[in-house]
């Protein structure tokens, strides 16, 4: 039973192989598209720089917090006052003196804020805040770094891929005109024009051209596969 699913595993592997070289005829240099667009479409997929940004908005969380955490030494107070006042009033005329006295109920509200915040905690809070901050420094430099390291990638496999693709079609012209040579020095063989030395060697040429041409289409899809992984989209446009 093991070896019927490996066999049908290699079997659809085989598929798969065969369906993406039915593609290489297609696939030409004028028709890939520019690495820019590439390098651009790879780092927006990357899942590396996807989870420093995840980090980097959690330290931002982190630092807002930190900043806020004074107001938990925040405290309101409020209060009310009732009494009862009394006030004179004199009153003077061109004969006499009269003194009014008047009752006054007075209402005074008071309102305050207190801080109480200890200034070991408020050296300690604003380190907290600075080492949030370089971590954040920190994941900025790692995102580049990332990039670099995925445009480097990038610009070696592309370069690769236009080399194979040219080593392919080379390949596939060397293929053709031994195939037609073969022909012609098959001919003159049979008609005993053409020692079997030199028939041979016609046999050879062709057979290691072709060695060659499945090699360079091998190497050309291998890169093509890879590229197109890492991007994430199709490459040609």
């Amino acid at each position: 039973m093991k070896k019927i699913v490996l066999t049908i595993t290699a079997l659809i592997a085989l598929t798969a192989l065969a369906k993406a070289q039915e593609a290489l005829p297609q696939l030409k240099v004028e028709n890939l598209r520019p690495i820019e667009e590439l390098i651009e479409a790879a780092v927006e997929r990357s899942s590396t720089i996807k989870a420093l940004n995840v980090s980097q908005e959690q330290t931002d969380q982190e630092i807002a917090m930190n900043k806020k955490k004074w107001l938990q030494h925040l405290s309101l107070n409020a209060g009310v006052n009732y009494g009862n006042g009394v006030v004179s009033d004199q009153l003077i005329g061109d004969q006499s003196t009269s003194l009014t006295y008047l009752t006054r109920q007075n209402v005074t509200y008071n309102l305050g804020v207190n801080i109480r915040l200890p200034f070991t905690e408020v050296s300690s809070r604003r380190n907290q805040i600075k080492i949030k901050e370089l971590e954040i420094e920190k994941l900025d430099y790692l995102k580049d770094q990332e990039r670099e390291l995925m445009k480097k990638e990038i610009v070696k496999l592309y370069s690769d891929l236009k080399h194979y693709i040219t080593s392919y079609e080379i390949q596939a012209e060397v293929v053709e005109t031994n195939e037609m040579a073969l022909t012609v020095a098959e001919g003159y063989f049979k008609s005993g024009k053409l020692p079997l030395e030199q028939y041979r060697m016609a046999v050879e040429s062709n057979y290691s051209s072709k060695l060659e041409f499945e090699k360079a289409k091998n190497q050309t899809w291998l890169v093509y596969n890879t590229l197109k992984t890492i991007v994430g989209q199709d490459i040609l446009k």
